[in-house]
């Protein structure tokens, strides 16, 4: 995706419109999830740009208003199949996820969706009544994925370890990307965080670490969602250990099992951080030795 057609596709996805109210006064439309479940289809309005906009959008063939389906066990069979991609390496995942820190924040969601795919195993759905997703791997039955628009956020910098079954389109186009490699800013900026992690005082939660993360302004553009799928990959990497639940590069957990999991932590009800970054905390901070498995080429 070249930086002119990720311009058009930011003023689709992301410009909000306005229409006026019976009071005269401009209300904002909410333009994004519009999902018509008849007709398989969005309908993002292309009308907001220009005419060399649209010519240029239409010539790049990019999937705007492309809806995708597939049954929980296709998901499953696709993931596993894509593991034999040339490109799917751990090496140039994780150069990739380097890359994420500045050159390139398409980067950081592609080492998360491959380490579901390597971990979870070959299985049909499993039902359980008042669920409408598997009650082992949390695919639902059938997913529909609005396919340009999820790329789109991979582009735009987010990663998330919640809705695998929407993650296979993104890593479906990133298998077909090349390698990319990290500048010396990206190098840079990941040294300077993992200094920052290694700094963590006794108790430190994710939420305090993602403060001194800002504070610290070594992030360009830090925005908390964007950023936070970068300390998610640490700890889903095992880089950012915890006492609780192993990481996706160690193994899966169930659905079930991740439910059943005790902690002393009362944590908040307003938190959205997700386990296993949930349950880092600073007394422990690094584990070094998978570090320097992982990323020592980077660190020297």
């Amino acid at each position: 995706m070249d930086d002119k057609l990720y311009k058009i596709l930011k003023k689709v996805y992301c410009k909000k419109r306005y229409v006026k109210d019976e009071n005269g006064y401009n209300q904002p439309v909410n333009t994004g999830d519009k999902f018509d479940f008849d007709t398989k289809t969005t309908n993002y309005s292309l009308s907001i740009l220009n005419d060399k906009e649209n010519e240029y959008l239409l010539s790049s063939g990019y999937p705007v208003n492309e809806v995708t389906g597939y049954t929980h066990d296709e998901c499953i069979h696709a993931y596993k199949k894509l593991l034999e991609h040339p490109n799917l390496t751990i090496d140039n995942l994780i150069a990739a996820y380097i890359c994420g820190f500045s050159s390139f924040p398409r980067g950081r969601q592609a080492i998360l969706s491959f380490l579901f795919a390597r971990a979870v195993p070959e299985h049909d759905f499993v039902e359980v009544p008042g669920y409408d997703h598997c009650y082992f791997c949390c695919v639902h039955k059938q997913e529909w994925v609005q396919k340009g628009y999820e790329i789109f956020r991979k582009y735009w910098g987010y990663s998330w370890t919640e809705g695998w079954g929407k993650y296979l389109v993104e890593l479906q186009e990133f298998a077909k990307l090349s390698p990319c490699v990290p500048t010396e800013e990206d190098i840079r900026i990941f040294r300077e965080l993992i200094s920052l992690i290694r700094a963590a005082q006794k108790g430190e939660t994710p939420g305090k670490l993602e403060e001194r993360v800002k504070k610290s302004k070594i992030i360009p553009g830090y925005e908390k969602y964007r950023f936070r799928g970068q300390l998610m990959t640490l700890a889903e990497l095992g880089v950012m250990p915890n006492d609780y639940l192993k990481p996706l590069y160690d193994g899966f957990t169930s659905f079930k099992e991740r439910c059943e999991i005790k902690t002393p932590f009362k944590g908040s009800e307003r938190s959205d951080v997700m386990p296993p970054l949930e349950y880092w905390r600073g007394d422990n901070p690094i584990n070094e030795e998978r570090l320097n498995v992982l990323f020592g080429r980077y660190l020297k």
